[in-house]
């Protein structure tokens, strides 16, 4: 029976559905839902005000509701969706990092970024909505720059290099539109490309009264974050665990090395380091050789059912992206679209010394984290799932991202490559991840600055300067995300030892893995309980 908590949540869902959609159209074609294309998100002072008051409001009216007296599914999705208006509001309003650096530049790439790259989508849409936003550029970038009041230099530095990039964005589509005949696309392309160039001196201006670094969050705000993540442990426990966990893999690592016969860590980073492409073109063909190994590996070993119509397809990361971006990334497919096809970004290596970085061992382990079995077949799941609410309000980094890091071990330890390099890669992955959880930490709460930061990475996690420069860029703006790498997959670990318990003779790896994934992407604790029920009622049907 639908009560009336019932009707009051799902009147609120729709409209702050409606509503978000409406705050930010890129999220709109980022879901698949491609009437949002052509438009382009309002980021003037005031409007940003008008989102603030309008998420409080909702997170009134939501609290407002009895939740005990939810049915179904809303019972589920009613704390995460609170606490995603929360989290939001905290960004928005408590540390408004869009009044420290113009956030249009990089909201201008996430806005072109994907009708260039969702080749399933008819060119004449996709040229039209590219016509469209690249009009109403100024509005993003020239809104951006005036609600600027607090500039920090870090971040004025990162907006400079990212308003760099976007000209070479912006000329892959202005050849398009030549090729295509569409000469006001070229034209808007033009304006878009002679905005960009006079506004850098606007951005100028801001680097010059801007404070030094960055604004960390602070500790007050970072673990309300955390528990609105639905993450457990406090800052002072997992700061703990990073380091015991780092020192766990850097023995680890020791120990792969003297199999390797080599002396040391230092040594067993130079042997793998001797197997690397000699080229960007080698590059791609290696990642594109690995993906379809691991896929085969995946099917071999029947370690998850592979979704109908999924596919990875491999590309160069934007110029745009790349200073956040040292290696690789994934896009995932439109959840509200019929294509199951993934974007691979890898970042061209410009020195020998990245190169290095892209070894054979280095992109085994990528492609096994990105691809096959982690993010693409995870959020391939997540949009098979049929509860919109899960795929529109509701994100569990800590879920997505332990589950990529979890997999890594997962097939090491099913032995898709038994030599010990690739066993010593691994484990600097894992270790890198640990390095992450104290450096987030300690970085979002002032504990440490950023060069300390980026000093961490390079001697810790042993990092190239550039990367770890990159790494540590990323980190202060996405406080708390980092840490949910290393914390995601313990908790998986131990959720799969409790199913493991419960099935007894009945558990096999496939099996978790559907339970754990079939859900959709809400929050590790909530999943806990679901799949722990469902692995009950399995043995109860026995």
């Amino acid at each position: 029976m639908v009560t009336i908590e019932d009707e009051m949540f799902d009147e609120l869902v729709d409209t702050l559905i409606k509503d978000f959609l409406d705050f930010n159209p890129l999220m709109g074609t980022h879901l698949g839902l491609h009437e949002y294309d052509t438009l382009v998100p309002d980021l003037s002072k005031e409007r940003m005000e008008y989102i603030i008051k309008r998420l409080e409001e909702y997170l009134k009216k939501f609290k407002n509701i009895d939740k005990d007296r939810l049915t179904n599914s809303r019972r589920i999705d009613y704390e995460p969706i609170v606490a995603r208006i929360e989290e939001i509001l905290i960004l928005l309003r408590d540390w408004p990092t869009w009044r420290m650096y113009p956030i249009g530049y990089e909201l201008t790439g996430s806005a072109l970024f994907p009708l260039l790259i969702r080749d399933h989508l008819p060119l004449e849409h996709r040229l039209n909505a590219l016509y469209h936003r690249i009009k109403k550029i100024d509005l993003i970038i020239i809104n951006s720059l005036k609600c600027v009041d607090n500039p920090y230099k870090l971040w004025i530095e990162y907006t400079l290099m990212t308003a760099k990039g976007l000209p070479s964005l912006i000329n892959i589509i202005r050849g398009l539109g030549q090729r295509q005949g569409f000469t006001e696309l070229v034209s808007v392309c033009d304006k878009a490309l002679d905005l960009i160039r006079r506004s850098i001196s606007e951005v100028r201006n801001l680097e010059e009264r801007a404070r030094l670094g960055f604004k960390p969050i602070g500790r007050e705000l970072f673990e309300r974050l955390l528990k609105l993540r639905f993450i457990d442990e406090d800052i002072e426990t997992l700061r703990k665990i990073g380091y015991q966990e780092a020192e766990r893999y850097r023995k680890l690592m020791q120990k792969a090395a003297k199999e390797m016969g080599v002396k040391n860590i230092s040594e067993g980073f130079n042997r793998i380091k001797q197997h690397y492409p000699k080229s960007k073109d080698e590059v791609y063909k290696l990642y594109k050789e690995t993906v379809k190994e691991a896929r085969e590996f995946l099917i071999k070993r029947n370690i998850l059912d592979l979704p109908p119509f999924e596919k990875v397809n491999i590309i160069e990361t934007p110029e745009y992206m790349r200073h956040i971006i040292p290696f690789a990334a994934y896009v995932p497919p439109e959840v509200f679209s019929w294509s199951s096809t993934g974007i691979f970004l890898v970042t061209p290596p410009e020195t020998k010394e990245m190169l290095q970085h892209h070894n054979i061992y280095d992109i085994l382990n990528t492609v096994v984290h990105e691809a096959y079995p982690g993010h693409h077949l995870q959020l391939v799941y997540t949009k098979l799932y049929p509860n919109a609410i899960r795929k529109i309000l509701v994100s569990a980094t800590e879920l997505i991202e332990g589950w990529a890091h979890y997999c890594e071990e997962l097939v090491l330890n099913l032995n898709i490559n038994p030599s010990p390099e690739y066993k010593f890669k691994v484990y600097h992955d894992a270790l890198w991840r640990a390095v992450r959880v104290y450096v987030d930490i300690e970085l979002s709460t002032g504990m440490i600055t950023f060069e300390q930061a980026v000093n961490k990475l390079m001697k810790d996690a042993y990092l190239p300067k550039e990367g770890a420069y990159s790494e540590a860029l990323r980190y202060t703006m996405a406080p708390g995300y980092q840490l949910c790498y290393n914390y995601g997959k313990r908790r998986i670990l131990k959720l799969k030892d409790e199913v493991r318990r419960i099935l007894g003779a009945r558990y096999s790896d496939k099996l978790f893995h559907k339970l754990l994934l079939e859900e959709g992407a809400l929050p590790l604790k909530i999943i806990e309980r679901i799949v722990i029920e469902k692995a009950k009622e399995i043995t109860r049907r026995s």
